[in-house]
This record gives structure tokens, C-alpha cells and sequence, in this order.
């Protein structure tokens, strides 16, 4: 690593180095698999969803003031953060009001879905958390003053049980009341309080008194503490509570809500996530489903309440496939749909940096803002999420890897540009190149620091390794020979790149095949000296076929200066496109990036990528005559006829990527290729057009008509994505949305 000059710089690698390479600090990422346990290890931020966030903010405001449920389904595909945006948001919102906040553990089996298992799952969440130390506190406290405020009877029996002072600070402060609880007497006097005066209370207390002591008992010091708790929690009969049917379940947990609500001066909510909702698709699913709806119908009826469904589309599929029309309807009516799409690589930026940042802060240090992503660069995390498939959650997992192994090799690498990235970070090991590792190579390529002559030297050295690696194997055994830059015939002159085939069968059936290769970073054609070499050459009877590896056009003016005769031993004149550039730029620096010639499959590939197939140029070769006398180049400049030469030949080889495996591979990477931003507009568009005309728009019909448009193969994963964006885009334009559907005015 030569990337630093000073010593100021040095001393400052070195600290980063010590810091990240010991093995007894943590790693700045999270360990896979990235599945937070929310509730113990809520996140710590969360970038780019401030409008999902909102949204989720305002029905959980409106569940606070009004009765009527509510049901919001948040849709993503799977490490998108729809956990993090809904754990962020709820814990936000908790921050001023005192919400109980339960994640039930979706699972495949049906009876989890049923109102006993909520029930348990609802007191458990409520137990664990300091929520429920504060209903405790807040129920007494709200009882002392009730019996303060009515006055009479009701106060002389409360002095007859506390002394004057020990009422005022019964009435107002949390931590005394915190203290007492740990007295058995203590509960006695409450209970006596409130069975002595069980008539006039009813009346003033929103809560089922048997139940308020029931809770009381499970949570206040007494002899009974221990049997009331393990009924309370649903496994146990006690005085007559006991949670054994459903319906028991149903009519504790609206106790539960009165009970929060009268505590907290009915400035709260409840609110339930079901996340992962994908965990129910198994043999048992429709079962679970079933259960599923039928919970969700019951805590319909419930008050005060907001219910958070998170899953993948496929999940929600699955769940609306065994509903009923009717029943599909009253989901639809009464939910909120939340449709997250991939957040854009600026936040996955943000998002590295505050992990980064949150662990030099362990150590009351900071790297400078220019290195804040050390040991990483923008552009490397950048191309790390791209070639992550967008997935956050892969990005943070290989992140995770990266630096383990610079642990376990005790060596830090600083990944800052494209090519440590592209070696660092690739995770698939075929040939293809998405269009930012194309554009990334072809950079490289054309840099300007670079002299053209020493450029397409590169080049030219690079093809001759590539066919030098075919040459060696049995299944090329008639390409016999391959040169650089060998003088040939009477002018001495020198083909860029020489190729020799059907050596082995005599010198009779030898043909020779030059590669000219010019790569400029500026200029506008290839100059009239290095055509009439070519055409030299053949004249010579020293080649017996030319073909051309160029990024600009041949000069016009001498591109077709030549006898008719020789016009079919000249191939590919055009210049490559730029996918083939980026594959070029790939072939010439693939040694440096992975320290070893490529294989054969490796070198077959990108070679088909620009056109150079040796199978191409054997067939072609094999039916060109022999070139025996000389033909000279007309001194005369020749009119530009309609003489065309096929830019790209049908290449088809034993060894290459079979067309399953491509079609795969660019069906998963189809979103990059084409661009998120050129789908979202597409889908925007779409959705204007058919506002406009349409009442309602399905997800066969819009995906279809995008791939359509775009001219995109068909795909499951492909079809998620767009209609996932169309949901997203849909709240601007749409009265009403359901998982399968987008209804206009």
C-alpha cells in the first residue's frame, strides 16, 4: 500500500491497521446472518425511508385517538430493511408515548396463529420490557387518586391504610410506589382497599377489577405471586383465571388495553408486528394463513390497536391465494400498503459510514472526513452493493467477511478503487459484466495518463496470452501459433496480433490471420499507414485474412481502397461497441486483477465477447482459397460502394457458458442492466397512462407491459421488483392499493 506519503499519513494507516486487525476487537459490521433481535438489539438509525416512516408515524398517531384498528402491510423482498424501518419507526413514536410494542414469532405451524398463542406472546413482550413495571406503577398510582379525589369514605378508608404523607407521595411518585411493591403488606392494604370498596369503584376504574388484581398479584409481593403469574401468562388456572380457549384469550387482551389505556391517560396505542411473514409458507401454509386472516378479523374488533404485517411479495401472495374474494376485500379496505423498493447507493453510503463511524468511536478515534470509510472508498461500496443485488443485508454480510479475513491474514487492504473492489467484492464467477463494470473497465482503459501506442500494446499483449492459453489446449489443436508484432513477408511489416492455423496438417494447408489493434482515447479514425499495411500484407500473400479490434472508425477514405479480389479476406471493419470495449478493457487487465491467465472457458468467453472466436475464424479460414499471387492496391482512392462486412459473425463453442446459466445470471442482474431509475420511470409512466383511462391496474398486466416496453425476458424476481415499485408509485395516483391490485378514480 503506496497510497499514503507522509508520515502523518503512515502513522495514521498504522493505528487503523492495529485497530481493525485485532482479533479482540469486534468487527465494525454485524455477523451474519444479519437477523436483529429487535426487541433486545433495536437499530440504531435508519437512512433513506423518512416518507415510509411518516407514514407508519401517522397511523399509529391516529390508532391513538381513535378506536378503529389499524392494519398496515409493509412489503419488500428479503434484506431490503423492512425490519429496521419498522422497529426504527415504532421505537420512535415510543419516545413520546408510552406504547407496549409486541414482535410475534412467525413460524410455519398454524396453532401460533391462534388468539391464545398472541395472548402469551403479547404478556411475555409486555413482562420483558420496563413497559410493564410502568402499568404497575401508573395502576396504583391512578388508584391512590382515585380514592384521593373521591374523597368521603373512600379517603378515610385509604388513611386508615397509609399515614398523610405516605398518600401524597402514593399519588404522584413512580419510585416510591416502586419501592413498596417488594412489601407483601403492601399489596394486602391494596387489596383490601379494592375489595372493600368493589361497588363504588366499578364504577369510577375503565378496568374489570378482578382482573386489575389478578395483575396486581402477579406483580406486587405476596404469597400468592407465583401461581397468579404463571396465569396471568396463560398456563395456569388460578382463582378463575385461565386462559384455556381462545375466546379467554380475546377478552384478556381487550382487558390488557383498557388496562394501558386508563394507565397512561389514554395517550397510547398497542401495537403488534408480525415480521417475516414469509415463515409461513411451508405444507402447512394454508392452514396458517387461515389462522392468520381469522386473527386478524378478531383483533378487528378490538380497540386502540395498530398491526404491522412485514413479508416478501411471495409471502403476501401465498396469503392472499387462500383468502376468499369477500374476504381478500376486507383486508383490502381496511390496510395500508407500504411497498419498499432498493434504497439508492447514497444511503448505502451513509449507512456503511455510521456503522464505521459507531466503531472508531470504541476507541476515541475518528478517521479524517476524506477517509471516513476506511478502510473502504465510496465507489468500492458503491460497486459492493451493486454486485449484492442491492440486498443491504448481503452488502453488510460481505463487508462482515472482508474484514474477518483481513484478521485472520493480519493484512489490511484499503479497497478504494474499482479494480480492488472488483477483485474484493465479486461474488459470481462467470464472464458477464454488468454495465458499471463495464463502464468501470473501459475508464481504465481509456485513461488519459495512458499514450495510445502503449494502450493498444496492452491490448495487443493481452489477446496474444488469451489465444496463447487456447493454442495449449486439445480442443484448439488447429490454432498451431500465435506472435506479436512478427515481421512477415518481403515489406518486413508486422501484424499487431498473429495468429497461425492448421499448422500440424503440412505448410500447404497453413493460413495466417492478423489482428489490428487500435485503441485511442481521442482520435477519430484509424490512420491511412496502418490500413495499407493490412492491405500490404495480404497483397504479399503474408496474411491470408485481417480483421480489425478498434474503438474509432477506419478512415473512409482508404477503408475500401482495395482490389474487389481481396475484399473477402478482410473481416471485421467497424468499430466495437461499447459492451465490447468494457469486455476488451476486461481481457487486457484480467491478469493483473487475478495474478493468473484465465482458464479456458474464461478466455473462450471473452474473446466470443468481442468477436474473436477461433472457432469463427477456423470455419471462415477453411473456405477461403489460397491467396497466391499478388494483387495491388489501386493508387486511385475507390468511391465508398455499399461493400459492408458483418460486424458480429454467430460464435458457438463446445466449452462456452451455456445459454441457461446466462440467461440466469442476467435475469438476476436484469435491474442493473437496465437501470432501477429507467424501470421506475417506465412503471411512472404507465401508471399515469392508465389513471387516466383504467379503474384499475393488476400485476400480470403491469409487469408484462414494463418488460414489454423495455424489452426484458420474463422473470419471477424481475416481476417482484416492478410491481413493488408500482405500489410505491402507486400511493401518488391510486385512491386504494392491495397486494395484486391498483385502483384509480
Amino acid at each position: 500500500m503506496h497510497f499514503f506519503s507522509n508520515k502523518d499519513e503512515w502513522d495514521w494507516l498504522k493505528k487503523c491497521s492495529e485497530i481493525l486487525l485485532n482479533p479482540e476487537n469486534e468487527n465494525p459490521f454485524p455477523k451474519p446472518p444479519i437477523a436483529t433481535n429487535f426487541y433486545n438489539n433495536p437499530p440504531s438509525f435508519c437512512y433513506g425511508r423518512d416518507k415510509y416512516i411518516e407514514e407508519i408515524k401517522y397511523e399509529i398517531r391516529d390508532s391513538i385517538h381513535y378506536k378503529q384498528p389499524k392494519l398496515i402491510r409493509v412489503i419488500g423482498k428479503q434484506g431490503i430493511g423492512k425490519s429496521t424501518l419498522i422497529c426504527w419507526t415504532v421505537n420512535e413514536i415510543s419516545e413520546a408515548y408510552q406504547i407496549p410494542i409486541t414482535y410475534l414469532e412467525t413460524s410455519s405451524q398454524p396453532e401460533d396463529y391462534e388468539m391464545r398463542a398472541l395472548y402469551r406472546q403479547f404478556v411475555s413482550n409486555l413482562e420483558r420490557s420496563g413497559i410493564c413495571v410502568d402499568i404497575l406503577l401508573n395502576s396504583i398510582r391512578k388508584f391512590i387518586n382515585i380514592l384521593v379525589e373521591k374523597g368521603g369514605n373512600l379517603y378515610n378508608e385509604l388513611s386508615k391504610k397509609f399515614a398523610g404523607e405516605e398518600i401524597n407521595s402514593l399519588s404522584v411518585n413512580l419510585s416510591f410506589i416502586r419501592k413498596r411493591i417488594d412489601n407483601p403488606s403492601f399489596y394486602n392494604k391494596l387489596i383490601d382497599l379494592l375489595t372493600s370498596n368493589i361497588i363504588i369503584l366499578k364504577e369510577l376504574i375503565p378496568v374489570d377489577l378482578n382482573f386489575l388484581m389478578i395483575f396486581w398479584k402477579s406483580h406486587i409481593q405476596n404469597p400468592n405471586t407465583f401461581d397468579a403469574m404463571r396465569a396471568f401468562q396463560g398456563s395456569y388456572d388460578y382463582s378463575g383465571y385461565n386462559v384455556e380457549t381462545n375466546n379467554d384469550a380475546s377478552k384478556y387482551i381487550d382487558e390488557l388495553i383498557e388496562l394501558i389505556r386508563w394507565c397512561f391517560d389514554e395517550k397510547t396505542t398497542i401495537i403488534l408486528i408480525f415480521d417475516h411473514l414469509e415463515a409461513g409458507i411451508s405444507e402447512h401454509q394454508e392452514d396458517v394463513y387461515k389462522n392468520l386472516f381469522s386473527l386478524l378479523l378478531n383483533l378487528r374488533q378490538k380497540k386502540y390497536l395498530t398491526i404491522i404485517l412485514s413479508g416478501t411479495l411471495d409471502a403476501f401472495g401465498a396469503f392472499d391465494e387462500i383468502l376468499q374474494e369477500d374476504q381478500e376485500l376486507q383486508l383490502n379496505n381496511w390496510s395500508k400498503i407500504i411497498a419498499l423498493t432498493n434504497l439508492e447507493p447514497n444511503y448505502i453510503i451513509d449507512i456503511i459510514n455510521k456503522y464505521l463511524f459507531n466503531f472508531w468511536s470504541k476507541f476515541n478515534y475518528q478517521p479524517s472526513p476524506d477517509n471516513s470509510l476506511f478502510p473502504f472508498g465510496k465507489n468500492s461500496i458503491k460497486y459492493l452493493y451493486e454486485d449484492s443485488g442491492l440486498d443491504l443485508r448481503k452488502t453488510l454480510k460481505n463487508l462482515y467477511e472482508l474484514i474477518e479475513h483481513y484478521k485472520k491474514n493480519k493484512k489490511l487492504e484499503h479497497v478504494n478503487t474499482f479494480f480492488k473492489a472488483f477483485k474484493a467484492f465479486r461474488q459470481r464467477e462467470d464472464i458477464l459484466l454488468t454495465i458499471t463494470e463495464q463502464k468501470e473497465f473501459t475508464k481504465k482503459l481509456l485513461d488519459p495518463s495512458i499514450q495510445d501506442k502503449v494502450r493498444s500494446t496492452k491490448v495487443e499483449l493481452a489477446l496474444c496470452d488469451f489465444f496463447e492459453v487456447l493454442k495449449n489446449h486439445s480442443d484448439y489443436d488447429y490454432l498451431t501459433d500465435v506472435k506479436h508484432e512478427p515481421p512477415l513477408g518481403k515489406s518486413g511489416k508486422k501484424p499487431d496480433v498473429f495468429l497461425e492455423f492448421f499448422g500440424n496438417l503440412g505448410a500447404e494447408f497453413v493460413k495466417n490471420l492478423g489482428i489490428e489493434v487500435k485503441v485511442y482515447r481521442k482520435s477519430n479514425k484509424v490512420t491511412k499507414m496502418d490500413i495499407e499495411k493490412t492491405y500490404k500484407l495480404l497483397e504479399e500473400n503474408a496474411l491470408d485474412y485481417v480483421t480489425w479490434i478498434t474503438n474509432v472508425e477506419l478512415d473512409l477514405k482508404y477503408r475500401y481502397a482495395i482490389s474487389e479480389g481481396l475484399k473477402e479476406y478482410i473481416g471485421r471493419v467497424s468499430p466495437l461497441d461499447d459492451t465490447e470495449v468494457g469486455y476488451l478493457s476486461f481481457i487486457t487487465y484480467f491478469k493483473e486483477i487475478f495474478e493468473n491467465n484465465p482458464s479456458i472457458e474464461e478466455a473462450e468467453g471473452l474473446l466470443n465477447k468481442i468477436n474473436l472466436s477461433p472457432l469463427t475464424f477456423k470455419t471462415r479460414l477453411s473456405v477461403l482459397s489460397k491467396l497466391t499471387k499478388e494483387i495491388k492496391i489501386p493508387k486511385e482512392e475507390k468511391e465508398i460502394t455499399d461493400f459492408m462486412i458483418s460486424q458480429k459473425e454467430p460464435i458457438s463453442t463446445k466449452s462456452q457458458v451455456s445459454d441457461d446459466t446466462e440467461e440466469l445470471i442476467t435475469k438476476k442482474k436484469v435491474l442493473l442492466e437496465v437501470g432501477v431509475e429507467k424501470i421506475k420511470l417506465a412503471v411512472k409512466n404507465y401508471i399515469i397512462d392508465k389513471s387516466k383511462t383504467n379503474k384499475q391496474i393488476t400485476y400480470h398486466y403491469t409487469t408484462k407491459a414494463i418488460r414489454e416496453e423495455l424489452n426484458l425476458e420474463k422473470s419471477k424476481e424481475l416481476d417482484d421488483d416492478i410491481w413493488t415499485i408500482a405500489l410505491d408509485i402507486g400511493n401518488d395516483y391510486s385512491v386504494k392499493k392491495t397486494t395484486k391490485t391498483i385502483y384509480f378514480q
